[in-house]
């Protein structure tokens, strides 16, 4: 698997890019920040600004903050990566907490956003595909951002098959032309704590 030269732009200020960043990094991958980049990782998740909220609590402004922001976000960074690839086709990686694959309660303005994220890569990967152009899902534990399964409720009724895994590797694969036929699926790397 080829994961030397890529360049990878991670779009995302909050501590989830930066656990991105660092994986990128131990995986040989150049981290760039504007232009010249062959994988776009969008990733706008960040535990300090996640905070829970009872849903009949929520305000427009809190969801707006959550699921607009993020959706805006996600479709300017794609559109962002398609321009930059230009003829020579990338990787869209975009990630999402599997929180939202769950529901999570009192989190369910960031569990539409991760929702929203997921569906749109359905649709670009469709629309982009054949331009050469792979996009995909790397969903990941919600442990990478410090969401407390007493208030949003298990992601799964059991404990991980795999305690502690790493997105190293499939960030790696997502990112690299070795998923060029990867179309449109979400890969979840959270030791099995979803199924």
């Amino acid at each position: 698997m080829t994961s030397s030269g890529t360049r990878v732009r991670v779009v995302g200020d909050g501590s989830f890019a930066a656990t991105v960043r660092s994986a990128a990094d131990r995986m040989g991958m150049t981290v760039v920040e504007d232009e010249g980049y062959d994988a776009m990782v969008f990733a706008p998740w960040d535990a300090a600004t996640m905070a829970p909220v009872r849903f009949d609590e929520l305000t427009d402004e809190q969801f707006g903050a959550a699921w607009q922001h993020t959706m805006d976000d996600a479709v300017a960074a794609c559109v962002a990566a398609r321009s930059a690839f230009g003829s020579a086709g990338g990787a869209i990686v975009l990630t999402a907490p599997t929180t939202g694959m769950a529901g999570g309660a009192r989190y369910a303005h960031w569990a539409a956003a991760a929702e929203g994220v997921h569906v749109l890569a359905r649709s670009v990967a469709r629309q982009w595909g054949p331009e050469g152009i792979a996009v995909n899902v790397l969903a990941f534990s919600p442990d990478e951002l410090g969401v407390d399964p007493a208030v949003a409720g298990p992601v799964s009724i059991a404990t991980p098959a795999r305690p502690g895994a790493s997105i190293d590797g499939a960030l790696r694969f997502l990112c690299s032309p070795d998923a060029a036929d990867v179309a449109g699926q979400t890969l979840t790397v959270d030791g099995g704590l979803w199924m």
